[in-house]
């Protein structure tokens, strides 16, 4: 559980993460849009550049023959002509020194550019080109010179409005904004879409976590994904159910000690009557069938009461080195009679183990109430199969059977896992009990290894519930897969 909780702990740091990374994301695309918008401005400045000088440029090479014949009507026509061009706010011709000779407003011939260069030697110098503001506009000005042989003779100059590029610039911003808002909610939309899918389910899980560390043991796990987040609730719920099942047995276990002390003291007496009773010559006071059968009764209670204690006291292991192919060989030939009387099909696969340190008696009696339950489970003509292989430190499956081996293991069975999953890192042996017979219902899974509980007609509920607790302290795992109709699958993983 702790580790459990640990793993949510950072979960919660990666979910923090995640956001951040969200962060850096919608940065990065704003960024992007930023540095779009900038070529974007850049390319529309620089296409409205090279047409203002395309413009100077057409206006300074007509004018080379009107600015030598001094013809300023023409020189007048052509200017007139490129003012009339979209956005064009001036277009005037000045002489060398400055002075305005022909303007497309009449009103500022002669008037004196003094900003304006002074005999240039080169034409390298040239274009000028000058940011400015006219009339509360953003304008873009060009000047080119007039050259005959080679010199600059004059000068003209065109000046365009920017308001037209600036509108576009606003508008491809807009378009920006409006694709970077658009993406960024789509983007945070998906992402609270798919967190939601991930940390629901998760927050979920690690809140019936920390309620489960609190001591709650009624909350009920429910899987909702076949995924890793799937696995995560399994494990949950196969943790809780581990959980329940420990704290039931424990309860049970205390009551039936308690029990047990209770009910031998009466039994031994009436019992040790019954004995005097016969050995006396006294069994006239009541028939011979009447004696016996409360005899067989009392037996049978004191079976029982044995069986309590085995079950309430922890057992004592006497460890040594086991081969459990030659208990699982030794406990068929136990079954033998019942297997032949009812004409049960056997398939023993026994691979090579290697021996591992358990308690043989109680190993024994475990296969044993398996193998009984197998045969009592089975109409005539059955089929018991039984498989034994190591595992070497791999994570183990042991409902899924190797090259096919077990023929009633088809697959979609419900499954229950009776005990904690083994560790993957360690070498086991796993034993693998199946039969055909009628199954288990689902509904009665839950209680499979609860004291008390059978599923048989004269059955005391105790043989499982033993089982289970001898599997538990040999470090053990115990698998049950079953379904109506089909029959039962065993599986008990021992660590060697």
């Amino acid at each position: 559980m702790k580790a459990l909780l640990r793993f949510f702990s950072r979960l919660r740091l990666r979910k923090k993460f995640s956001l951040v990374m969200v962060g850096l994301v919608i940065a990065m695309l704003g960024v992007v849009l930023f540095l779009w918008r900038s070529q974007q401005k850049a390319a529309i400045l620089a296409q409205e550049r090279s047409r203002v000088i395309d413009l100077a440029t057409v206006l300074a090479i007509a004018g080379v023959r009107p600015s030598l014949e001094d013809n300023y009507l023409e020189l007048q026509e052509l200017v007139d002509s490129i003012s009339n061009r979209d956005g064009v706010r001036q277009a005037l011709v000045l002489n060398l020194e400055g002075k305005v000779l022909v303007h497309n407003f009449t009103g500022e011939r002669g008037k004196i550019y003094n900003n304006l260069p002074r005999r240039r030697e080169t034409t390298g110098d040239f274009p000028i080109i000058e940011n400015g503001k006219l009339n509360d506009e953003n304008v873009l000005a060009v000047t080119m010179p007039i050259i005959v042989t080679g010199k600059p003779t004059a000068f003209v100059r065109v000046m365009v409005s920017l308001k037209s590029a600036e509108a576009t610039i606003r508008q491809i911003t807009l378009d920006i904004f409006l694709i970077g808002g658009i993406s960024t909610v789509a983007a945070l939309l998906l992402a609270a879409f798919l967190s939601g899918l991930v940390i629901k389910p998760l927050t979920q899980l690690y809140h019936n976590a920390q309620q489960i560390s609190r001591g709650a043991r009624e909350i009920q796990i429910e899987i909702t994904a076949q995924d890793e987040i799937g696995a995560l609730q399994q494990a949950l719920k196969t943790m809780i159910d581990e959980v329940r099942l420990r704290s039931r047995l424990a309860a049970l276990g205390a009551t039936m000690a308690n029990l047990s002390h209770e009910f031998r003291t009466p039994l031994a007496a009436i019992t040790k009557y019954f004995n005097d009773a016969a050995a006396n010559g006294r069994a006239s006071e009541t028939s011979t069938a009447q004696r016996d059968k409360v005899l067989n009764e009392l037996n049978r209670l004191n079976d029982l009461v044995k069986q309590l204690l085995l079950f309430s006291q922890k057992h004592r292991l006497l460890p040594s080195r086991t081969d459990v192919n030659l208990l699982i060989e030794h406990v068929l030939f136990l079954h033998d009679l019942p297997l032949k009387e009812n004409r049960l099909k056997l398939n023993c696969a026994l691979g090579q183990l290697p021996t591992i340190t358990a308690d043989k008696s109680l190993l024994q009696s475990v296969f044993t109430n398996l193998v009984g339950n197998a045969l009592e489970a089975m109409e005539s003509e059955g089929k018991l199969e039984i498989q034994t292989r190591f595992v070497n430190g791999k994570k183990l499956d042991p409902l899924q059977s190797p090259n096919g081996a077990l023929s009633l293991s088809p697959n979609g069975w419900p499954q229950k896992i009776g005990l904690r999953t083994f560790p993957p890192e360690k070498d086991a042996v796993v034993i693998t009990i199946a039969d055909n017979g009628h199954g288990i219902p689902e509904d009665k899974m839950d209680q499979l290894f609860l004291p008390f509980f059978t599923t048989k007609r004269n059955g005391n509920g105790l043989g499982l519930a033993l089982s289970h607790k001898i599997i538990q302290e040999h470090g053990g795992a115990i698998q049950v897969q079953s379904k109506v109709g089909h029959g039962t699958i065993f599986t008990i993983t021992l660590p060697v």
